[in-house]
């Protein structure tokens, strides 16, 4: 059985309230993480927590998303690169849709990863 393709384009729109702006445009993100994909979202959000040893709910939420959408994004839009991808954003309504949007991506891979091989199970 073939995997499915580990890649996937979407376009986000998102409406700021906030500023009454529009971010949108196309992205290319890993649908999974590979080992070394892991170890550096891994690294990534260590870095970002900079060791705090008791770090708060919302700095691990933080560095969550931050971490998963740096090692994740493979192409973006010029405004998320023109922002520091997504650092320089003050509007964090933006930067929690687009999350949500790239972890979307990894359930639909795995769910047509799991239509893939129950058809494949059928035809044994």
């Amino acid at each position: 059985m073939d995997l499915p393709k580990n890649e996937r384009t979407f376009q986000f729109s998102y409406k700021s309230e906030l500023f009454n702006k529009m971010f949108e445009g196309s992205f290319t993100v890993k649908c999974v993480l590979n080992m070394l994909d892991k170890r550096i979202l891994e690294i990534e959000k260590s870095r970002l927590r900079l060791d705090v040893i008791n770090p708060t709910p919302d700095l691990i939420a933080l560095t969550t998303i931050q971490a998963n959408l740096k090692t994740r994004i493979i192409e973006a839009p010029e405004w998320w690169k023109q922002s520091n991808n997504g650092n320089d954003i003050q509007d964090e309504g933006v930067i929690v849709t687009l999350f949500d949007k790239v972890m979307d991506q990894e359930d639909e891979w795995r769910a047509e990863l799991k239509a893939k091989s129950e058809g494949t199970d059928k035809g044994n």
